[in-house]
């Protein structure tokens, strides 16, 4: 019997005050996994390359719609070919395998599968979670030890949504409770939620109601819409499980599955193409930072130096998606920031005439670092 586990960290614990925190966060190790094996024999290790190849293929792609794919089913079978290592350790007396795969070679297969590549920087979901134990209801804490954590731990690695989980501080209490939380109180709780820095917050029950478990969760984004009268839910599901387990499961499973919808990213097809802009470069090195982050992007085919004048550097871009796909993956990542968007060329034209490529928005950024 195999047993996966996996081993790269998007579980945030408080470490360390709440303004080192920012607001999204890097998935890495997306090119390995481990599974629990019972022996070092050959028909059990060809086993767990498999498994293990499935769940990388999960983790880059976001969707579990991605393993029925006929080139991914095609592919599980020689998923050895992909394969770069692989390695034995034990852990608590229980023996594992460990395998990594060629990275570049996944995200290959992904495009000519046609499926979405979700690339390592990934939203920031803080968790708000009332639940019953101990007799009670209560706002599950960062410093839970409840088996329910350890699922939500769990459903965090295996598709690689980076979670975090309220102090239940004093701040917190003062602002929060069982109530706001079951009765869907956005704007006391989008409150709370600032001082985290997480991209999105999550809402959510689970009762138990006589054989079974009632959930119901509602996805919010960080900042309301300033045209809004309240928030609205960005996904919004409810339904009965057998197991809190099984409740977890579902409720992160779809928050996955709109974020993959907004942040992975599929080959078009078409030649998009784009111009970005960076400004305040300072040197060299800098140049070189931007460079390498652009080209690690899963929005972006291919990126070069267009233009540099002075401290601002152009670049022309190849897309796989579209403008807007590039832009908000960008918008994630604490390491950029926007500075407006610009006119490439002040150059007089009729309204009633197409923009031609030269007259089009240039989005502005600059690099603010680690």
């Amino acid at each position: 019997m195999l047993k996966i586990t996996l081993r790269f960290f998007v579980i945030f614990p408080f470490l360390a005050c709440l303004s080192t925190f920012v607001n999204a966060a890097d998935v890495n190790s997306l090119d390995e996994s481990a599974v629990s094996i019972e022996s070092r024999s050959t028909a059990l290790r060809s086993q767990g390359i498999k498994q293990a190849f499935e769940v990388v293929i999960m983790k880059n792609s976001g969707t579990q719609a991605a393993l029925t794919n006929p080139l991914i089913q095609k592919q599980l079978q020689n998923a050895s070919s992909l394969m770069t290592q692989y390695g034995y350790y034990e852990d608590d007396g229980e023996l594992f395998l460990k395998v990594n795969f060629d990275h570049k070679r996944i995200i290959r297969l992904l495009r000519e599968a046609g499926l979405p590549v979700w690339g390592k920087q990934r939203p920031l979901t803080l968790v708000w979670l009332v639940i019953n134990e101990d007799g009670g209801r209560q706002i599950l804490n960062d410093g839970s030890a409840s088996s329910s954590r350890k699922t939500f731990d769990s459903e965090s690695l295996s598709r690689g949504v980076p979670l975090l989980f309220p102090l239940m501080d004093l701040d917190d209490s003062m602002k929060v409770g069982v109530n706001d939380v079951r009765g869907r109180f956005t704007d006391n709780v989008a409150n709370a939620s600032l001082r985290y820095q997480a991209n999105y917050f999550l809402m959510a029950t689970v009762e138990p109601q006589g054989a079974v478990y009632h959930y119901q969760m509602g996805l919010y984004p960080r900042d309301k819409d300033p045209q809004a009268l309240q928030m609205t839910s960005l996904v919004n599901i409810s339904g009965e499980s057998a197991t809190i387990d099984d409740a977890v499961t579902a409720m992160i499973a779809a928050a996955s599955e709109y974020y993959v919808g907004q942040y992975a990213i599929a080959d078009s097809g078409e030649r998009n193409t784009t111009k970005i802009a960076f400004v305040d470069v300072i040197d060299i090195k800098q140049l070189v930072v931007i460079e390498r982050y652009l080209a690690q992007l899963s929005a972006i085919k291919s990126a070069s130096i267009a233009s540099i004048k002075g401290q601002t550097v152009e670049f022309n871009l190849a897309l796989f998606g579209n403008e807007s796909d590039l832009h908000r993956l960008m918008s994630l990542d604490p390491q950029v920031g926007t500075v407006e968007s610009n006119i490439q060329q002040n150059l007089g034209y009729s309204p009633v005439e197409p923009v031609e490529a030269s007259q089009k928005e240039i989005q502005i950024y600059y690099w603010k670092g680690q």
